[in-house]
């Protein structure tokens, strides 16, 4: 399976990256209801969050750090996603730094 492994900096500290962060996964999770299914949230902490989905009903799973200085995402792709694992990256780049900022 192809994975993602990025770090993304930050100087929020902590607890105001996971505020953010939570609330940003809740408003995603409403904007991309027509192509995810089975989500699944296990926050391990306050600042360790597991998760699995399936996006057009391909199976995804993963985890997210909250450290003081950055976030580290790790993403399990299924192996039809080869081929734009490009384009999540540049995603989830995007995406973050709107969440972060």
């Amino acid at each position: 399976m192809p994975r993602i492994s990025k770090t993304f900096t930050h100087t929020l500290g902590r607890e105001e990256a996971a505020k953010r962060l939570k609330s940003a996964i809740a408003r995603e999770k409403i904007k991309k209801a027509f192509a995810v299914s089975e989500p699944s949230e296990n926050w391990i902490d306050d600042y360790h969050l597991n998760y699995s989905m399936k996006v057009f009903t391909y199976p995804i799973a993963g985890d997210l750090v909250i450290n003081d200085a950055d976030i580290v995402v790790n993403i399990e792709l299924p192996v039809v996603a080869v081929m734009v694992t490009g384009m999540i990256e540049d995603q989830l780049q995007q995406q973050m730094k709107e969440f972060l900022t």
